[in-house]
């Protein structure tokens, strides 16, 4: 098809003009328990949020979704916002999947947050997994951020600072590009064993949000889906240390094998 137009690489389309009041921007995006996703979702539900931007790229993998009523859908970034009627508004960012190439990855993160920087956003959060492998019953929420008026933030709301390793993929590079833009970026990684979806995770992270935020957000259906979950995980837990035993040996202590 010679002379066709060339499709642009990533493309933000705008479908209406919010006016946010002292926004903050919420990231969460596809991941290890779907944990950021889960989060990002319930809160966009939660707040029957608006959706006023959809931003497309050829760096999300190649397929398309379809929908009840057999309408196929490319693979997208959504930005809502969240009219709380608190102290602050919610720009919620999310996505099908995230970019499969790094060069996407900047690229994406760079729009949205140019976008959030024209709205008068002034803090990030990325809402993430920090992976541990094992399964636990109370699910901690660990943290990083770009100030150390942030990260002190984090810390007197409970969230673990992290010491050591890294965050990949979007969910870490948002929060440090937010960082270079003059924005405050926070990544919020809630524990999770990473084998299987995990909204109680998800829950907890939402849990350690609000509370640096000061801010209510009704959380009855997701803790049911956290409970619900929790019985499947100890169901798992139970199986494996009963196919495990007889076979233990002493393990050092774990670390996350994936934070992201």
């Amino acid at each position: 098809m010679s002379g066709a137009p060339a499709l642009p690489r990533l493309q933000l389309r705008a479908l209406s003009a919010p006016s946010p009041a002292n926004p903050v921007m919420v990231c969460g995006l596809p991941g290890s328990g779907f944990v950021g996703k889960l989060a990002a979702d319930y809160l966009v539900t939660t707040f029957k949020a608006e959706k006023f931007a959809e931003v497309y790229s050829s760096s999300f993998p190649p397929n398309v979704s379809i929908g009840d009523e057999g309408i196929a859908q490319r693979s997208r970034g959504e930005l809502f916002h969240a009219r709380t009627g608190q102290r602050a508004d919610l720009i919620v960012f999310t996505a099908d999947s995230q970019p499969s190439t790094s060069e996407g990855e900047y690229e994406l993160a760079e729009a949205v947050l140019v976008e959030a920087k024209r709205l008068g956003v002034k803090a990030v959060f990325s809402l993430a997994a920090y992976v541990t492998g094992a399964f636990v019953k109370e699910r901690r929420v660990f943290g990083a951020a770009t100030s150390a008026r942030a990260a002190l933030a984090l810390s007197a709301n409970g969230v673990h600072l992290m010491r050591e390793g890294g965050i990949s993929g979007m969910n870490g590079l948002v929060v440090g590009l937010a960082g270079l833009m003059g924005m405050d970026g926070m990544s919020l990684l809630g524990e999770t064993s990473g084998y299987l979806l995990d909204p109680a995770a998800s829950h907890a992270v939402l849990g350690s949000l609000a509370r640096i935020l000061e801010m209510e957000v009704d959380m009855e259906s997701i803790e049911e889906s956290a409970k619900e979950a929790q019985q499947v995980f100890n169901q798992v837990q139970m199986m494996t240390e009963q196919g495990a035993e007889g076979a233990r040996v002493p393990q050092e202590e774990r670390k996350p094998g994936y934070i992201g």
